[in-house]
């Protein structure tokens, strides 16, 4: 069975999936499991921003990605950005964190987008891949991230 990839605009029952996942890779820390949740269900109305794409195999969730603004504080020249992309731990390996990457450039384009942003630790092999570039980087919390971008 061939993947698929739907909104959580148009499934917002796979919010509190989307929530834990993206509070246990990134939010742990800053907030509470229901702030996520919370913040994870503005993305279910009809606006582009915040919108949440859910890759799915069958009616099985396993990964995510999300288009939004101001994901980096202090930042807003850098709106859009691709934000909390996640596979679950099971599918690594299958090419779905670059056919969500794929899938959100291609949504932001058709919305007459010209470039996004991110910022990643750890993906950046990743987001070269797929074709985006480093353009600075920063230090927080004893680590260094990546700011990185491509034109659309």
């Amino acid at each position: 069975m061939t993947p698929m990839i739907v909104s959580t605009a148009a499934r917002p029952d796979l919010v509190p999936t989307t929530a834990r996942w993206r509070w246990e890779a990134f939010f742990q820390d800053a907030m509470s499991l229901d702030e996520m949740l919370l913040m994870e269900a503005e993305a279910t109305n009809s606006e582009l921003m915040p919108t949440v794409l859910v890759l799915l195999e069958g009616e099985e969730p396993v990964g995510m990605v999300a288009l939004c603004l101001d994901d980096l504080e202090g930042r807003p020249d850098l709106n859009p950005w691709l934000a909390g992309l996640y596979v679950a731990d099971a599918h690594r390996g299958n090419g779905y964190g670059l056919r969500l990457i794929a899938e959100l450039e291609g949504l932001a384009r058709r919305e007459g987008i010209d470039r996004l942003s991110l910022y990643t630790a750890s993906a950046v092999d990743l987001y070269s891949k797929a074709g985006w570039s480093e353009v600075e980087s920063f230090s927080k919390d004893e680590a260094t991230y990546w700011i990185m971008q491509k034109a659309l």
